[in-house]
């Protein structure tokens, strides 16, 4: 069988699919040199895949992020102040990209949406400011 680069998810679910019976087979005992080739194969292509899968956060500043984030769980500025105990206009400042996180807010961010705090941890620029790292 003759293999490729995985570039939808359907291929993936495919190859997936063929690595998990080709590995029962060859569990089993059933198989052959040709069938453990065939696994090794999909389990090098299915590795290269996961290595170099894009994660689609990558692309957002950690300004961009905080503000899907707020609108996917239903906050406004004031309603995340409130709820992390911060000032409306420290809010504010950052989703207008006047402000830089604050260690403090990176933590509380990080822990009301469950996301690591590597990911406000990247640079952008400010309104008004040079450069800023996060």
């Amino acid at each position: 069988m003759k293999y490729s680069k995985i570039e939808s998810k359907e291929q993936y679910n495919d190859y997936c699919k063929q690595h998990l019976e080709l590995g029962k087979t060859l569990g089993a005992g059933k198989g052959n040199a040709k069938m453990e080739n065939e696994y090794y194969i999909l389990d090098l292509i299915i590795e290269d895949y996961h290595e170099n899968k894009e994660n689609p956060f990558d692309k957002l500043t950690p300004v961009d992020l905080l503000k899907a984030l707020m609108e996917e769980n239903g906050f406004t500025g004031a309603a995340l102040s409130r709820e992390l105990n911060i000032s409306k206009s420290v809010i504010s400042d950052v989703i207008n990209y006047k402000r830089s996180f604050s260690k403090d807010l990176i933590r509380k961010v990080s822990k009301k949406f469950g996301i690591g705090e590597q990911s406000f941890f990247k640079e952008y620029e400010l309104i008004g400011a040079d450069s800023n790292v996060a």
